[in-house]
């Protein structure tokens, strides 16, 4: 069984900058189509790579990411700090996933 601490979980009452920049990146992108949105948003500002299929199924999304005109960077800095951290990198990657979906 994996034993870890309260430090190994995303908290995002303790980042409060991510949770803003997330409800900008809901308004900025609400008018792409929903294909793999959560998906190709999460790699590419996990790791600025995105399938190919992705790309084929969302071009407008991709497009708006690439444009560099979203603020992303707490979300990208966060990513870098949790690279080694996966129970962290899971939580975070569920959080942002909850807040690009919630109604």
């Amino acid at each position: 069984m994996l034993k870890y601490n309260s430090e190994d979980i995303f908290n995002a009452e303790k980042s409060p900058e991510i949770g803003k920049e997330l409800d900008v990146l809901k308004e900025q992108t609400a008018h792409t189509p929903v294909y793999f949105k959560t998906e190709i948003i999460i790699s590419y500002l996990k790791n600025h790579c995105i399938q190919n299929t992705w790309i084929a199924a969302n071009p407008e999304l991709v497009r708006l990411l690439l444009s560099n005109r979203l603020i992303t960077k707490h979300i990208e800095s966060l990513f870098d700090f949790c690279r080694m951290k996966p129970i962290y990198s899971r939580d975070f990657e569920s959080y942002i996933k909850m807040k690009l979906l919630k109604q």
